[in-house]
This record gives C-alpha cells, sequence and structure tokens, in this order.
C-alpha cells in the first residue's frame, strides 16, 4: 500500500483492490478488468516469495491473476502493461519473480536503500521521462550524400569510435 500511496502523492491514479474492490464484486472481474481495460496504462506486480510460490503454483487468486497476466505476456511480444515490481530476493540472492516474468526487466523496491531509486524508476517509465534519453538520430556524412572522400578525411580519426561495425551494419544495436 506505501508504493500505491507513494504513486498517488504523485499523480498516479493507482487503482488498488485493497481500495476498490468492495464487497460482493468479482475479484476476478477485477483482475481481468485490469488487463483488458485501455485506460489501464500499466499493471505493477509485487513480487515477493510469497506471490512466487503462488504464481508458480498457480494457487489462489494469484494462480488466476498469473493465467490472465502470462497469456498476455505470452502474446504479445512488445508488452509493456505489465510491470514486475521485486519486494523480495531469495535465500541465493535471486529476485523472487514468477517464471513467467523472469525475462522482464523488473524495477527493485526490495530494501529501503532500494525503494527512493525504484520509485524515480517507476515514475520515469509512467511518464515516459527516462533517465537515460536516446539522441536524436542525425544525418548521414557528407561523404555519402555529396561524393566526399571518407568518413575519417572528413572529421579526423579523432572522431572515430573506438566500436565500429561491419560496413554493412547499418542499424547499430547497443545493448
Amino acid at each position: 500500500m506505501d508504493l500505491a500511496t507513494s504513486l498517488r502523492n504523485h499523480g498516479i491514479d493507482a487503482i488498488l483492490d485493497k481500495w476498490d474492490l468492495k464487497p460482493g464484486q468479482d475479484k476476478y472481474v477485477f483482475m481481468e478488468s485490469m488487463v483488458v481495460d485501455t485506460e489501464v496504462l500499466k499493471v505493477l506486480v509485487l513480487c515477493d516469495r510469497k506471490y512466487q510460490e503462488k504464481a508458480n503454483n498457480r494457487a489462489g487468486g494469484v494462480g488466476t491473476e498469473s493465467q490472465i497476466i502470462s497469456q498476455e505476456l505470452y502474446g504479445k511480444v512488445q508488452q509493456t502493461k505489465f510491470i514486475p515490481i521485486v519486494c523480495e530476493y531469495d535465500d541465493d540472492g535471486q529476485p523472487c519473480l514468477p517464471v513467467f516474468m523472469k525475462g522482464l526487466i523488473y524495477i527493485d523496491v526490495s530494501s529501503e536503500e532500494r525503494y527512493g531509486e525504484g520509485l524515480d524508476q517507476l515514475l520515469r517509465l509512467i511518464y515516459e521521462q527516462p533517465f537515460h534519453q536516446k539522441p536524436k538520430l542525425g544525418g548521414a556524412p557528407a561523404f555519402v550524400s555529396n561524393g566526399g572522400t571518407s568518413y575519417v578525411r572528413e572529421l579526423g580519426p579523432q572522431s572515430v569510435p573506438s566500436k565500429t561495425a561491419s560496413p554493412t551494419d547499418r542499424d547499430w544495436r547497443a545493448f
């Protein structure tokens, strides 16, 4: 509840079952609506040992939730709706994530030291203000467009990147 409260304090309309699901309402419909409602842009999955165990064993409400989410994850390669939030690590120092989320990038709020950075990371994600801004794509070098001699001769050797791609590798990727 602390994370949801922090999000609301920062202008995010956090929906939480403890706040929004009332007696007599269907919890499965509530869970499914978080998946299919186009106005719900992010679903935070708070992952600790208990959640990991229930999700992996498909037990109870968490098991149902896992089935709903895993279908969405596997059905959409470019999904950005479900964000794992690591709240705890196991005895081997691994984040407590259910199997179907192990390949996803997660946000870590597992300790007091990590909470602030994790909250910042989450707010940047929600507000689409990444810490590392991708620079704008520049134009082709002059030698390509107007018959210059070469990149090195035009700009000098100090401007050549230390890592170069093959001449056929025009779409450089960095990970």
